[in-house]
């Protein structure tokens, strides 16, 4: 065998691994992975380190895949986290401030990965009402007496921009009877957002910290999504 074509044999390989690795990136198996960067890229801002990272992620690890860029929204004390959107879910994200690493999901090793907290995730009876609420065992949350209400997304999101117009029209119908938390591409109740949602999803609603739900209801469509929300939130009005 010559050397061209040991040399050919080698790069039919690789190219292969290639395209292996690139579908399982599409269905999020990199959420284990760890990508470290080589260039020093200066002092730049957060803005500017994400956009690199989401570039470096579409150019190199899934060049054949579509990609968007969703929501920023956290740090930690050394990464800043946004979401990586692909036609098979969202995938957090987590790019090192220095702008070097990008690594896909964020373990604190200071925490007992066996020992229960119910501080990160809320307690569920595993049932659901309507428009696909999960309940809670939760007491109801409310703010000067009225039950809150949570709507929590981003403008790069098409999901939360469709349902955005939806709750914003039913909350609105209820007066001062609720208080509504609307959280578009904030950290504004992050806490509450991290406690129903670990992963970072969007759009998610919390209504009165009871009942919940990550994603929209477009399948569903508008009016049937506009009467399930009416409905969670008359629950939590009559508790």
């Amino acid at each position: 065998m010559t050397e061209e074509t040991t040399n050919s044999s080698i790069k039919k390989k690789k190219n292969k691994m290639m395209y292996i690795f690139i579908g399982v990136f599409a269905i999020a198996v990199i959420a284990l992975g760890v990508v470290y960067y080589q260039k020093n890229i200066g002092s730049k801002g957060k803005q500017q380190i994400i956009e690199k990272a989401f570039n470096y992620i579409g150019k190199n690890l899934a060049p054949n895949t579509k990609i968007e860029l969703g929501a920023i929204d956290k740090d930690t004390k050394s990464f800043y986290r946004f979401i990586v959107k692909t036609e098979s879910g969202e995938v957090p994200t987590y790019v090192s401030t220095d702008g070097k690493t990008i690594t896909f999901r964020e373990t604190d090793i200071t925490v007992d990965p066996n020992a229960a907290s119910s501080e990160t995730t809320p307690t569920t009876t595993k049932n659901e009402v309507d428009g696909g609420f999960i309940v809670t065992e939760n007491q109801i949350c409310s703010e000067n007496g009225k039950p809150i209400v949570y709507f929590f997304g981003s403008e790069s999101c098409p999901h939360c921009q469709w349902e955005k117009p939806i709750i914003e029209e039913v909350v609105k119908g209820y007066g001062d009877k609720i208080s509504f938390h609307e959280n578009i591409d904030s950290e504004k109740d992050k806490d509450v957002f991290s406690k129903f949602n670990s992963e970072g999803g969007i759009p998610t609603i919390i209504i009165g910290c009871k009942y919940y739900r990550i994603g929209s209801g477009e399948g569903a469509g508008s009016d049937s999504e506009k009467e399930s929300l009416k409905k969670v939130i008359d629950m939590v009005l009559t508790k």
